[in-house]
């Protein structure tokens, strides 16, 4: 605060009419949203279910459970698709060991 007198008599103005035109329109937005109607607001409401279509909310659900049902069962063949693969890497892995085993006997 002590800064503030410190500072020249036309930025002080300014800073004044910033705040006031800040409180201002503050005070008027609240007025505005007071003044609002309520019935309104209840009648738009109204408006807005009567003219969302149930039949269209219902086709939209159940596209999207498809959907779900087709990720679902893509991740499981996935999860097949992986499993097959890491069962081939593991029987390579054997045959791998046996042919070094077998290197090793042989003295190579």
């Amino acid at each position: 605060m002590e800064k503030l007198a410190d500072l020249p008599p036309t930025a002080l103005v300014t800073f004044g009419a910033v705040l006031a035109l800040i409180f201002g329109i503050r005070y008027l937005g609240l007025f505005q949203g007071q003044t609002a109607s309520r019935d309104k607001d209840a009648a738009a409401a109204q408006v807005a279910a009567v003219i969302v279509d149930p039949t269209a909310l219902n086709r939209a659900t159940a596209a999207l459970e498809a959907q779900t049902l087709e990720a679902l069962n893509h991740r499981k063949m996935m999860e097949r698709s992986t499993e097959e693969v890491v069962e081939v890497l593991q029987e390579l892995t054997r045959a791998v060991e046996k042919l070094r085993e077998e290197m090793i006997r042989k003295g190579r």
